[in-house]
C-alpha cells in the first residue's frame, strides 16, 4: 500500500465522522426532502465550479460524451440516494434509517462478485458482514414492520441500493478523470436532478425559515463537502467497498448524536452493536490491506 492509499484511508474515516451529522441536520430541518437535496447541492456546488473553471478547465472540456453520461448517471443515483434517505428519516428513527442505509456494502459486494466477477478476500468479507451485523444490533433489531416505520425502512433500503450504484459508477470514472472535474460533474448532475424534481413536484424554492436555510447550509459544508466530496476523491486511491464499509461507522456517530439531541437513548443492544461494528471495520481494514499488499507484490 503506497502513501496515498494510506492517507486516503485515514481521510475516509474522518469523512465518515462528518457524515454522521447528516441525519441530525435533516431531522432539524422542516423543509421537504426535495428542497433539502436541492439546497444541499446549491450551497456546495459553487466551491467546485470555481475550482474547476479556474484550475481544471482544460480537463473539463476534454471529458468525452461517454464519460459525461456515466458521471450524469452517477449524479442521478446520488440524488435518488439523498431523496430516499432524507424521506426515510421522516418515517423511522435515526438509528434504523442509518443502519438500513448502511447495508450498501453488501450490495456492492454482490454486484462486484456476481456481475464483474471480481475476487474478494474472504476474511475481508467476514469483516463486512460483522460490521453490518453490528449495525443491525445498534437499531435494537426493531425495525417495526408496521405503520409509518415500514415505509421508512423500505426507503432506507432503496437509499442503500442507490448509494451502492453511485459508488460503483464513481469507481470507474474517478480513475479516469481528475478528482475536481469528476466531483463537479457528479454534483452538477445531482443538483440538476433535484432542480427538475423541485419543478416537477412544484416544491417551493423560498418559503422556508432562516433556521432551515442555516441547517441546509451546514449540511452542505459538513456533509456534502466534508463527506461526499472526500469519498469521491478517495475512490481514486481505495476501493468502493472499503469506503462504503467505513461509512457504516456513521451509524455509531449518528446514534450517539441522536441520543444527545433528540433523546433517542440507545439500548444496551445498540451499545453492543457499536462495539461489534467497530471490530468489523477494523477486521475488514486489516485483511483488505493485506490483500492489496499481496496483489501489489505479484
Amino acid at each position: 500500500m503506497n502513501v496515498f492509499q494510506l492517507q486516503a484511508k485515514k481521510i475516509v474515516v474522518m469523512a465518515a465522522l462528518a457524515a454522521s451529522f447528516s441525519a441530525i441536520f435533516i431531522r432539524l430541518i422542516d423543509a421537504p426532502a426535495m428542497a433539502i437535496g436541492f439546497y444541499r447541492l446549491s450551497f456546495s456546488l459553487p466551491f467546485f465550479a470555481v475550482a474547476v473553471l479556474v484550475w481544471n478547465r482544460k480537463e473539463l472540456f476534454a471529458v468525452s460524451r461517454k464519460d459525461l453520461a456515466v458521471c450524469t448517471l452517477s449524479g442521478v443515483f446520488l440524488a435518488l440516494h439523498f431523496f430516499t434517505w432524507f424521506t426515510a428519516l421522516s418515517y423511522t428513527t435515526v438509528a434504523s434509517a442509518v443502519v438500513l442505509c448502511a447495508t450498501h456494502p453488501i450490495i456492492i459486494l454482490a454486484i462486484t462478485t456476481l456481475v464483474y466477477k471480481e475476487k474478494t478476500n474472504r476474511k475481508a468479507v467476514i469483516g463486512v458482514m460483522l460490521a453490518l451485523v453490528g449495525a443491525a444490533i445498534i437499531s435494537g433489531g426493531d425495525y417495526s414492520f408496521s405503520g409509518r416505520a415500514i415505509i421508512g425502512d423500505i426507503l432506507a433500503l432503496f437509499g442503500a441500493l442507490f448509494m451502492a450504484l453511485y459508488f460503483l459508477a464513481g469507481r470507474r470514472m474517478r480513475k479516469k478523470l481528475n478528482a475536481a472535474v469528476y466531483i463537479f460533474l457528479v454534483f452538477g448532475a445531482c443538483w440538476l436532478t433535484f432542480g427538475i424534481g423541485m419543478l416537477a413536484t412544484r416544491t417551493s424554492f423560498l418559503s422556508y425559515s432562516t433556521s432551515d436555510f442555516a441547517y441546509m447550509f451546514a449540511i452542505a459544508m459538513v456533509c456534502q463537502i466534508g463527506a461526499h466530496a472526500v469519498f469521491n476523491w478517495s475512490l481514486g486511491y481505495v476501493s468502493p467497498l472499503y469506503i462504503s464499509t467505513i461509512e457504516t461507522g456513521e451509524a455509531i456517530g449518528a446514534t450517539i448524536l441522536a441520543a444527545l439531541i433528540f433523546a433517542e437513548i440507545p439500548t444496551p443492544w445498540q451499545l453492543v452493536g457499536g462495539i461489534v461494528t467497530i471490530l468489523g471495520l477494523i477486521y475488514y481494514n486489516y485483511h483488505d490491506a493485506k490483500a492489496q499488499k499481496a496483489f501489489e507484490e505479484l
